[in-house]
């Protein structure tokens, strides 16, 4: 009987084509707001800082590319640098967050290299001899790498032994000055005296004293940190939450394993974020002292090139330096991601 007629199947062609047409306006607009989302990411990467820091990379070559006053002998060098520093850039700023204030600092670099060629190559308005073109400070890399990496190489030896020696003695006498309160009474003072005294003012005199430059070098750099790190410990542990000391009297344990369990794991956060400031300090002491009578290392390349009036090197010296710090930075930043987890 016509009423006992059952429906069409599901799976007839004409059901599929009546499904087809009835799903292809929805997978329409599933993909219609992908241009504006597009859009949206270009807004997000193209900012205007972004956009001035490229134009300044473009406007750095075009300087550099210009045949000016001064003709020097190579630009490849420079035109290397600048690329670097570029690449650096964009890295840092996709691989940051995009960040604005990364955008800041290429725009302040590119400026500072646009007014340097410009004044010194192009217009010829400063002095050749105190301030050199950029491209032959930078004609200086390549030409004395090997002697710029036994400097590098001799700071960084002395900078590890000084920094790491100051670093841990400071940390460890510090926990037990902290915890044993006679003990902080009598140390506490000579700390606090002592640790706002400069480093450096000890150099000539340990130099004379001491029968190597290079354990002078170590000895500045141990009581330019040591005392420091040696205060803000006994601070530190004096200000430790009094539950936490008084559970811990109460468990009966041991100076050592309170020490060694419970206060340096406490305190190891602070310790190693403090590495951000305690590091170039070291550096700046290091070099310092190296000016001072050492034969090799960053502060003898600057110094020894300034006592025969070569500024083109004194200039890549200290560019060489601000690398080396930079790096340092970098890798204590990297450390502290690592280790101290809400960082």
């Amino acid at each position: 009987m016509p009423f006992g007629r059952k429906p069409v199947a599901d799976d007839s062609p004409l059901a599929e084509s009546e499904a087809t047409s009835v799903a292809m306006p929805s997978v329409a607009r599933t993909t219609t707001p992908a241009p504006s989302s597009t859009k949206s990411f270009a807004r997000q990467v193209l900012t205007v800082p972004f956009v001035l820091a490229n134009v300044l990379f473009l406007a750095l070559l075009a300087a550099i590319a210009i045949p000016g006053k001064v003709h020097p002998k190579t630009s490849v060098p420079f035109y290397v640098a600048a690329a670097i520093i570029e690449a650096l850039f964009l890295w840092r700023y996709f691989a940051g967050g995009r960040k604005r204030s990364t955008c800041h600092i290429a725009i302040v670099v590119f400026l500072l290299l646009i007014v340097w060629e410009t004044v010194s190559t192009d217009l010829k308005l400063t002095h050749p001899v105190l301030i050199p073109n950029p491209e032959n400070v930078f004609a200086v890399f390549p030409a004395r790498w090997e002697e710029l990496l036994k400097n590098v190489t001799s700071s960084m030896i002395l900078l590890a032994e000084g920094f790491i020696t100051s670093l841990i003695a400071g940390n460890i006498i510090g926990l037990f000055v902290g915890w044993m309160p006679k003990v902080r009474e009598a140390v506490y003072p000579i700390a606090h005296v002592l640790a706002p005294v400069p480093a450096i003012v000890f150099a000539p005199y340990l130099v004379m004293l001491l029968p190597s430059f290079k354990a002078a070098a170590v000895a500045v750099i141990f009581l330019g940190i040591f005392w420091p790190t040696l205060l803000n410990t006994i601070l530190r542990v004096e200000s430790l939450d009094k539950h936490i000391l008084d559970s811990a009297r109460m468990m009966g344990l041991s100076t050592p394993t309170m020490i060694f369990q419970v206060l340096l794991p406490y305190l190891y956060p602070t310790v190693a974020t403090g590495l951000k400031t305690q590091l170039p300090t070291a550096m700046l002491m290091l070099v310092m002292a190296e000016m001072y009578g050492a034969t090799s290392g960053l502060g003898y390349f600057v110094i020894n090139y300034t006592n025969y009036a070569n500024y083109t090197n004194v200039v890549a010296g200290i560019i060489m330096v601000g690398i080396v710090v930079t790096i340092l930075d970098f890798l204590v930043g990297l450390l502290v991601r690592k280790t101290v987890k809400w960082s």
